[in-house]
């Protein structure tokens, strides 16, 4: 089993793709995340269904908080199943971890 803080470690190499949304976007989903990713030539976490984990890591961080709004994913190959979105955080963010 892996301990806590190696997966913190692992989740937070994101973060700064989510900083970047959060800032620049009034709300985003992980299919934007996805987009950023591929566009900065990284891999996405494995298997990719972890997107969401990060996302919810970056909500725990207080990077970020969830909406009501879910939309279909729009990405080829998606399961299709809603997708929640997600805006900056009002209030104080903790500092990124590097």
């Amino acid at each position: 089993m892996k301990s806590t803080k190696q997966s913190e470690e692992k989740t937070s190499k994101w973060f700064t793709h989510i900083l970047w949304l959060s800032d620049n976007l009034e709300r985003f989903n992980a299919d934007y995340l996805k987009v950023i990713v591929h566009a900065h030539g990284e891999e996405l976490p494995e298997p990719k269904t972890n997107i969401s984990n990060i996302l919810r890591s970056a909500a725990a961080a207080g990077l970020i908080e969830a909406t009501d709004s879910y939309r279909k994913s729009d990405w080829r190959g998606s399961s299709r199943v809603p997708r929640q979105f997600w805006r900056k955080a009002k209030g104080k963010q903790k500092e990124l971890v590097s």
